[in-house]
């Protein structure tokens, strides 16, 4: 093939790179709630849905999500996931600080979810 044939392929290839920069991403929970700390509680609501329940003080909010997991090992399934408690600042609706917990066979750094990254 010629210089001027393959010319419009890696004109397109570099085109389409540069649009892949922005949109979503997949990555494991604790980078998503860790890169997220003093962001909105809606950032996590669009990457891991509505919370399982949300407990309420005068001052803060706890928001609670359990994410399932099934076993790659062949392990019994059932009840094994990650537990993610979240801490929310009741005025500002801004995340303060998290928990993680293991349940069952599972590990919470194995489970992953897609989010939207910022554009650069």
């Amino acid at each position: 093939m010629s210089r001027l044939g393959t010319a419009p392929w890696i004109l397109g290839s570099i085109i389409l790179a540069g649009c892949s920069g922005s949109g979503y991403a997949v990555r494991p929970v604790p980078r998503i709630v860790a890169d997220n700390v003093g962001q909105p509680v809606s950032v996590l609501q669009e990457a891991f849905g509505d919370p399982r329940k949300i407990d309420k003080t005068a001052t803060k909010l706890v928001y609670v999500w359990f994410l399932p997991q099934k076993p790659k090992d062949g392990s019994p399934s059932g009840f094994q996931g990650c537990e993610m408690e979240v801490t929310v600042d009741a005025r500002s609706q801004r995340i303060l600080g998290y928990s993680l917990s293991n349940i069952g066979w599972s590990s919470c750094r194995d489970v992953q979810r897609s989010v939207r990254i910022a554009q650069r």
